[in-house]
C-alpha cells in the first residue's frame, strides 16, 4: 500500500481506530482514538513481548484499525511484524522528525515524554501524516536483510583499510612509491613476510625478488625488490615497538581478508536471490546496473513494481527535488535526501559507469549540460542521469521487457 497525497490516506483512515505506539526496548507506550479522532481511554503501557503485544488490540475500538508506529532503531520489527498478522489491523509509519516538531502544538510545550509522543503519533495518523509500511516476505526479506549486511561489511572492509593505510604512514611512508597498490600479490607479500623498512634491508634484493616472483607467477620480480630496498634504506618511518608494529599489521591484513572474503559471500548470495525474483536479467541489461547495483535497488526498495509511479521510488529513495521560495525569493533546487542514502550512491554510481560506457546516456547527459536554456552542472546532471536511470529501470521491471538502447535514444532524442 503506497499512497502519495494527505487526502488519499485521511480516506484510508476514515471509520477506523487509529493508535499511535511509542516504541522502546521493554516497554511501549499505546494511545488508542476512536473514529471521530477523540481519544479512547487515556495513554497505556504494555510490556514487548506477546502478551503486551495482545493487549494493544485488546483496547481497540473497532474491528479494522490502523496503527502507527514511529520508525526509530529496532525495537519496532517484532511489534510491527506481528500486528500485520492480525486480522483487520494495518501497520504505518511515522516520521521521526514529523513527531519531534509537533509535540508542542496541543500544549506549547517542549515537554517529551512516552505517554505523550503516543498521542502525538496518534493524531499524526489521523491526519493522513504516515508512511505505509508492508511486512516483507521469502525473497525480499532476505535481500532488504542482504542488504544491510552488506552495507555493514563494506564498511569494516573500508576500516580495515583506512588502519593499514595509517601503519604504512607511521611505520614505511615510501612503500606506496614502489607499490601504487598495496593490494597487489606482490605488495601482499611483502607486507606479510618483510613488512618494515629493516627487514626489507635484511632481507635482502635477492630473496625479495624471489618471494615477489612466486607470489605473482613471475610478474613482479628483480626491478621493484631494487627499488623496495633503496627506499627502504632511507625510510623515515618510526622504528621504534617494532615487534609489536608488525602484530598490528598482521591483525589488520587478516582483518581485511576476513571482511573482504564475508563480503564476497554476501554478494554471491544476493546475486542468487536476485536471479529469483524475475528481475535480474531484466534490470542488468541496463547500462550501469551490475549486480550490486540490482541488489541493492531490490533489497532497499523492495519489489519495484509495487509503485504505481516512479516519483514514488524516487521519493523513497531521497532522489525527488526541493525548494524555497518565498515572495520575491526562490531558493535553489536540491535533492531532499530523505531516503535511503545506499540507493542514492548505487544510483549515483550506475549513472557514472553509464555515462562512462554507453554512448546514449553519455550523448544525453552531454545535452544536459551543454543546452543553451538551463544549462545542468555536472553533479547535477549526473543526478538527472540518475534519477532518469531509475525511470527506466521501473518501466522495464514493470513490463517485464529487457533495456532496448536504441527505443530510450529514440524516445530521448539522442544518437548513439
Amino acid at each position: 500500500m503506497i499512497l502519495e497525497s494527505v487526502d488519499q490516506k485521511l480516506g484510508f483512515v476514515q471509520g477506523k481506530g487509529v493508535a499511535g505506539i511509542d516504541v522502546a526496548e521493554e516497554w511501549h507506550y499505546v494511545q488508542w482514538l476512536r473514529p471521530d479522532g477523540r481519544p479512547h481511554g487515556r495513554p497505556f503501557r504494555v510490556a514487548n513481548n506477546r502478551e503486551g503485544f495482545a493487549q494493544v488490540l485488546a483496547h481497540r475500538p473497532t474491528a479494522e484499525v490502523i496503527i502507527g508506529l514511529e520508525s526509530t532503531g529496532v525495537y519496532w520489527h517484532s511489534l510491527a511484524h506481528w500486528l500485520a498478522q492480525q486480522p483487520g489491523v494495518t501497520v504505518v509509519f511515522v516520521n521521526p522528525a514529523h513527531v519531534h516538531r509537533a509535540k508542542e502544538l496541543d500544549d506549547n510545550s517542549p515537554t517529551k515524554s512516552d505517554p505523550k509522543d503516543a498521542g502525538v503519533i496518534a493524531r499524526l495518523v489521523a491526519q493522513g501524516r504516515w508512511l505505509g509500511w508492508q511486512r516483507r516476505d521469502d525473497i525480499w526479506a532476505e535481500l532488504r536483510t542482504l542488504a544491510v549486511i552488506r552495507q555493514q561489511q563494506r564498511g569494516a572492509v573500508t576500516r580495515w583499510e583506512n588502519r593499514i593505510h595509517a601503519w604504512l604512514v607511521q611505520y614505511f611512508p615510501e612503500f606506496v612509491t614502489v607499490f601504487k597498490n598495496w593490494r597487489g600479490k606482490a605488495a601482499q607479500w611483502v607486507l606479510r613476510h618483510t613488512p618494515l623498512p629493516a627487514d626489507c634491508v635484511a632481507h635482502g634484493v635477492a630473496a625479495l625478488a624471489a618471494g615477489m616472483l612466486a607470489a605473482t607467477g613471475h610478474r613482479v620480480g628483480p626491478k621493484r625488490a631494487t627499488a623496495l630496498v633503496a627506499v627502504a634504506e632511507q625510510s623515515i618511518g618510526v622504528t621504534t615497538g617494532a615487534e609489536a608494529a608488525r602484530y598490528q599489521l598482521q591483525t589488520s591484513l587478516r582483518g581485511w581478508r576476513w571482511a573482504r572474503a564475508m563480503l564476497a559471500r554476501t554478494e554471491a548470495r544476493q546475486r542468487e536471490l536476485v536471479a529469483q525474483t524475475g528481475y535480474g536479467a531484466v534490470l542488468q541489461r541496463l547500462p550501469g546496473f551490475g549486480p550490486v547495483v540490482v541488489a541493492t535497488l531490490l533489497g532497499w526498495l523492495g519489489d519495484v513494481t509495487r509503485f504505481a509511479d516512479p516519483r514514488q521510488a524516487l521519493k523513497m529513495a531521497g532522489l525527488n527535488l526541493t525548494h524555497q521560495s518565498s515572495g520575491h525569493h526562490h531558493g535553489a533546487t536540491h535533492l531532499s535526501k530523505r531516503g535511503q542514502p545506499a540507493v542514492r550512491c548505487a544510483w549515483y554510481q550506475a549513472a557514472v559507469v553509464a555515462i562512462a560506457k554507453d554512448a546514449v546516456w553519455r550523448a544525453w547527459y552531454q545535452r544536459l549540460v551543454r543546452r543553451a536554456k538551463n544549462p545542468l552542472p555536472r553533479k547535477a546532471a549526473l543526478v538527472a542521469v540518475a534519477c532518469k536511470l531509475l525511470r527506466v529501470a521501473w518501466a522495464c521491471a514493470r513490463q517485464q521487457m529487457p533495456y532496448d538502447a536504441q527505443r530510450f535514444a529514440q524516445a530521448s532524442g539522442v544518437a548513439g
